[in-house]
């Protein structure tokens, strides 16, 4: 998610399922969606269907990196 696209283009709200403790700017790590010294705020709805989307994006990435290992190793056997 880009927090400072949504804020230039003043959505105004942002409804999202997982969020994202190490780098989420939706309230999670920071929150840059109502940063009291920026023009535009706006409303934030967190936690919709978290477990399922939380799922989703769990084997999603673990897919990625096993794909991107197997690449791996065939460019180390050649």
């Amino acid at each position: 998610m880009c927090a400072g696209a949504i804020v230039h283009v003043r959505f105004a709200r942002v409804v999202f399922g997982a969020s994202d403790a190490k780098a989420g700017a939706a309230g999670s790590a920071m929150n840059l969606l109502q940063f009291p010294t920026l023009n535009h705020r706006c409303e934030i709805t967190s936690g919709v269907r978290e477990e399922e989307c939380r799922q989703l994006l769990l084997t999603f990435f673990a897919e990625q990196r096993a794909k991107n290992e197997k690449l791996k190793r065939g460019f180390e056997s050649n």
